[in-house]
């Protein structure tokens, strides 16, 4: 699915959900970050900055509260989003304490404002943000993420 996905459009990252299981996270890390990334595309991991920098992934995304923690696990050159929902103070937080990324939730008012007063670029699944991302109905199936990808275009 990530294959024909990433050869949907132009996709500058990928976000993936870390299993429970440890060695199904290692072999699905390893298979979807080496594809990721042979595309010339980031692949960032969710909530688990020590994974993702044993892993060689390109950084982590984490929640509000937890950026220093992530920069720490991923150090300086790598990519450390934070999702912050539809709060602006942690929004806020998060940009000042160094995020290369916000990612809000699909609020087109916060994002605009967001957009309009900061300089940390945001993603949502909104054509407001900087970056837009696909909702996570848009996986459930190749055709789905296709239709997903190219519908941000």
């Amino acid at each position: 699915m990530l294959a024909a996905a990433l050869g949907a459009g132009d996709v500058a990252c990928v976000e993936m959900a870390v299993p429970a299981d440890p060695a199904a996270a290692k072999a699905a890390v390893e298979r979807l970050r080496d594809l990721a990334q042979e595309r010339g595309v980031a692949f960032l991991l969710r909530d688990d900055g020590a994974l993702a920098a044993r892993s060689a992934c390109d950084g982590v995304v984490v929640g509000p509260g937890t950026y220093a923690a992530a920069r720490k696990a991923v150090g300086a050159q790598a990519i450390v989003g934070v999702m912050v929902g539809t709060s602006r103070h942690e929004a806020m937080e998060a940009g000042e304490a160094g995020a290369d990324f916000i990612g809000f939730d699909a609020d087109a008012e916060i994002v605009s404002w967001w957009t309009e007063m900061m300089e940390v670029p945001c993603v949502a699944a909104l054509p407001e943000a900087d970056f837009r991302r696909v909702a996570a109905e848009g996986w459930t199936d190749a055709q789905t993420a296709v239709a997903a990808i190219r519908g941000l275009g």
